[in-house]
């Protein structure tokens, strides 16, 4: 579960829910705010000028009410400019008094004695209106104060206009105003702003700590960590998914506790567990069955794919059985596999699943050993009953033929005896050399280790083949260093070992000029021997089966000089008792070698 959850990751930048929560809020409330500035400076501009205006208006109005008639002191120029300036700084405006004719007589921003150069105000378009409706206005650039202005105008007169009065007011000082207003408003929004994005950003980061709580809690489980609990604060939708988490964990516990135990009982099984899908690739084993077919079962379960059948008869079964979709108990299969070709006794079922096979179970137990016992078995029986017959026929024969009246010849009756006597010493020694092997092989020997001098044991072994090495006129060399280091070995089963070799070597090596080597040296914390002669040699195609009981090279001579063909099996297992190696390399006709090791004692002395 924790692979598939992992494979089903994408590759996404990671960010918090408080903060894209805090993000979508911020957005919201800055285009709120952003609108909101937008509109409001849209509506104080249209009030605040439609203030000004009324403003203005009334002014005007009540100045025209002040005038209903053209004062006579008008008629100097001087007068109706003062009164110009009068009005204009109560009311801090620009004032301007127009005839009829469009001359200006009076304006607060002009000098008296200056008004006759000011360019003729008929055509000004506040004054047009004025003259046609009772009222103008107009924003625009005067050209006489150099200035953005806002203008109002109306008659003066109340039976006939006698002249056109004017105010204005300058965009700049207008602006201002509009600006202390915007301040006033921008500062009100950026606080306004301010505050609800820190409301904005804690109710994110309280929205998200229970979600952040979960997705801990989430990464535990994809980890495999199911121990810890969420609380269940509200029964809201978070609430719901805790709880649906929480079941979810005490479930995962539960199904991983029966894995575990499933998984000990899978593994703990000696028999290999092969399960197939319906194709026959190989989808999940145990151990045993993994270090069998040299599968690689943990990258089957971790990626989830299959694995195809290396040997055909294998994989031919595989096929057949999950085509049949029969069960099979105790078939038996010859197989290859990395050790080698093994025989096999499968049984197997089928998952049966919505009526169709979804893939087969197979159980297979190793019965190579079992079989090659039975045959072991079944030589070693037939052997040494060949080797008993051949013995005891001669010993009945020659009996017979005794009882039967050669007896008494002298001559004959001693021949037949000491046939009888040889062929009785020789099945002793099969039947000693066949107890002697069924002892070693059954582990019932109680072999006494201590340091042992091989150099004197070799001696010794040696000169128990003194006539046999005189009789055959063989050269014997003892190349056995003085201060070679004592073994770990039972002396008498070495013993044993050294004179079997002994005896094999002087019994093959060719009359007259036989030579035999002994040697010995120390390799790493082991003692190397070797015994080495020039006699017939072994084929290439027997090395592989010498210490196998019973097997001989040459029956005939085996038999001839006197051989039961256990020594060498008697060898090896003596050998291999005391953690040693028995090895030979022969080359036919060229002579053998034939060397074993044996572990140095912990405390020897040197001979």
């Amino acid at each position: 579960m924790v692979t598939s959850l992992r494979k089903a990751e994408n590759p996404v930048k990671k960010t918090s829910v408080s903060f894209r929560l805090g993000l979508v809020f911020g957005v919201i409330i800055f285009f709120t705010v952003a609108i909101s500035y937008v509109y409001l400076g849209g509506q104080l501009r249209s009030l605040f000028y439609g203030g000004l205006k009324n403003r203005l208006h009334k002014e005007l109005q009540l100045n025209r009410q002040l005038l209903e008639h053209r004062p006579a002191q008008w008629d100097d120029i001087r007068v109706s400019d003062r009164w110009a300036d009068d009005v204009g700084a109560a009311l801090e405006l620009r004032v301007t008094l127009i005839s009829l004719n469009g001359e200006v007589i009076g304006d607060s921003y002009i000098a008296s004695d200056r008004l006759s150069f000011v360019e003729n105000h008929m055509q000004r378009p506040e004054v047009q209106q004025a003259i046609v409706d009772g009222f103008g206005e107009s924003t625009r650039f005067s050209e006489t104060v150099k200035k953005d202005m806002f203008y109002v105008a109306m008659p003066l007169g109340v039976e006939e206009p006698f002249a056109i009065l004017r105010f204005a007011k300058p965009l700049s000082d207008i602006r201002l105003l509009e600006a202390e207003l915007r301040r006033g408003i921008e500062g009100a929004l950026f606080w306004s702003l301010f505050l609800s994005l820190i409301f904005g950003v804690l109710t994110a980061v309280f929205l998200s700590r229970p979600l952040r709580h979960i997705v801990e809690t989430a990464n535990n489980f994809v980890h495999g960590d199911y121990s810890v609990k969420l609380r269940i604060r509200h029964d809201d939708e978070i609430g719901q998914l805790a709880r649906a988490l929480n079941f979810i964990s005490d479930e995962m516990k539960r199904m991983n506790q029966q894995a575990e135990w499933f998984k000990a009982v899978f593994s703990s099984i000696r028999e290999a567990i092969i399960v197939t899908d319906s194709n026959g690739d190989i989808m999940l084993g145990n151990p045993a069955a993994c270090r069998f077919f040299n599968l690689d079962c943990g990258q089957m379960i971790k990626t989830g794919t299959g694995h195809k059948a290396t040997d055909t008869r294998l994989l031919g079964l595989f096929e057949r059985l999950g085509v049949s979709g029969s069960p099979v108990e105790k078939e038996e299969i010859t197989v290859m596999t990395d050790r080698g070709e093994r025989v096999l006794q499968v049984s197997a079922m089928p998952v049966i699943k919505d009526g169709s096979s979804q893939g087969t179970v197979f159980v297979m137990n190793d019965i190579t050993k079992l079989r090659n016992l039975e045959q072991v078995r079944r030589d070693f029986v037939s052997s040494v009953s060949h080797e008993l017959r051949t013995p005891l026929t001669s010993i009945t024969g020659y009996t017979e033929t005794l009882l039967e009246g050669a007896i008494h010849d002298p001559e004959n009756a001693k021949h037949f005896l000491q046939i009888i006597l040889q062929e009785s010493e020789r099945l002793t020694a099969l039947i000693n050399d066949v107890l002697d092997l069924s002892k070693i092989e059954s582990g019932r020997i109680d072999y006494k280790f201590r340091p042992v001098n091989l150099g004197d044991l070799v001696e010794k072994t040696v000169n128990l083949f003194n006539r046999a090495i005189e009789k055959k006129g063989t050269v014997l060399q003892l190349q056995i260093p003085h201060d070679l280091p004592y073994v770990n070995a039972d002396g008498d089963y070495l013993e044993l070992v050294i004179r079997n070799l002994v005896d094999n070597a002087i019994k093959y090596v060719p009359e007259e000029n036989g030579q035999i080597r002994i040697s010995a040296s120390k390799v790493d914390d082991m003692i190397r021997v070797e015994i080495e002669d020039n006699g017939i040699g072994i084929p290439r195609k027997d090395l592989g089966r010498i210490f196998e009981r019973f097997y001989r090279v040459d029956k005939a001579r085996s038999t001839a000089i006197g051989g039961t063909g256990l020594g060498l099996s008697i060898v090896k297992h003596i050998i291999l008792a005391h953690k040693g190696k028995v090895e030979v390399r022969s080359r036919l006709n060229l002579g053998s070698l034939f060397s074993f090791t044996i572990p140095i004692a912990r405390e020897n002395s040197t001979a």
